[in-house]
């Protein structure tokens, strides 16, 4: 699917990004992972080398970065994200990490594929739910955030996350996805994830270590 296309429907549709001011508070950090890798190409279209990249269902990113108040949004924020493919794997070649900025607005967009669970260690019975990492370098004032977007209704959610010391508790990373179809061709119908990312005053990194 056409990449401007999908910014239209997300018009189109006038999803929200405002965060509620009665339940302000930073978004809660999370472990980087083994899988980071500094100085990432600048993309908005992401795992465009996953050889089942036509056939799977587009996922659009979208939503603003803001000040501690949950009000301000903060412009020409550098984020990073990094994610594996749909089976599960962190390669190289599918594009699947890259950078971009958050425009004028605060407000950033992105198209990718929904990310595959995976085993880590010897216990190939609990998986690491899916989930896309995120790194947000934070201005005027505020930290810098490592932290991770999951969806709702994965079984390996919280206490079934095979990482212990993971956030995928966290219900402000916990993302219910919205389907929207332009079509009745399956192939014009996509996930929209709405992720809003509030920073903490103050200077550093929020990090799970």
């Amino acid at each position: 699917m056409n990449f401007h296309f999908i910014i239209k429907i997300v018009c189109l549709i006038g999803i929200s990004t405002l965060v509620s001011s009665d339940d302000c508070k930073p978004t809660p950090p999370d472990i980087i992972g083994p899988y980071y890798f500094p100085k990432p190409p600048k993309l908005q279209q992401f795992c465009t080398g996953d050889p089942e990249k036509d056939r799977l269902k587009t996922l659009l990113v979208h939503g603003h970065v803001y000040k501690q108040d949950c009000k301000t949004p903060i412009p020409h924020v550098r984020i990073e994200i990094w994610q594996a493919d749909h089976e599960g794997n962190y390669m190289m070649s599918t594009d699947c990490r890259g950078h971009f900025k958050t425009n004028k607005h605060g407000y950033y967009e992105v198209s990718t594929i929904h990310p595959g669970q995976y085993s880590i260690g010897v216990d190939e019975i609990r998986y690491r739910p899916a989930h896309l990492h995120f790194k947000v370098f934070g201005r005027r004032g505020h930290k810098s955030l490592v932290t991770q977007m999951y969806f709702a209704g994965d079984t390996y959610l919280g206490n079934n996350d095979s990482c212990y010391i993971c956030s995928s508790d966290q219900k402000d990373l916990i993302i219910q996805t919205q389907h929207y179809c332009h079509t009745n061709n399956a192939t014009d119908c996509i996930d929209i994830a709405n992720f809003d990312i509030v920073l903490e005053r103050g200077k550093g990194t929020l990090i799970v270590q």
